[in-house]
């Protein structure tokens, strides 16, 4: 399973293999919902990544 924390131009995406599930305000609100996913997963899954993407700032 792999999750990712996407940050966009007003919100914080949340991914999972590829699929969106939800979007935040704040970074921490993302990472905490990813926290929560997984320790509800952990007997379900036998491995999981997570990536933190930023916007580019130009």
């Amino acid at each position: 399973m792999k999750f990712e924390v996407v940050e966009s131009i007003s919100d914080w995406i949340l991914r999972c293999d590829g699929v969106e599930l939800a979007r935040f305000s704040g970074q921490d609100e993302a990472l905490a919902d990813v926290a929560e996913r997984l320790r509800k997963a952990v007997d379900v899954e036998p491995s999981y990544s997570l990536a933190v993407r930023y916007a580019a700032r130009g």
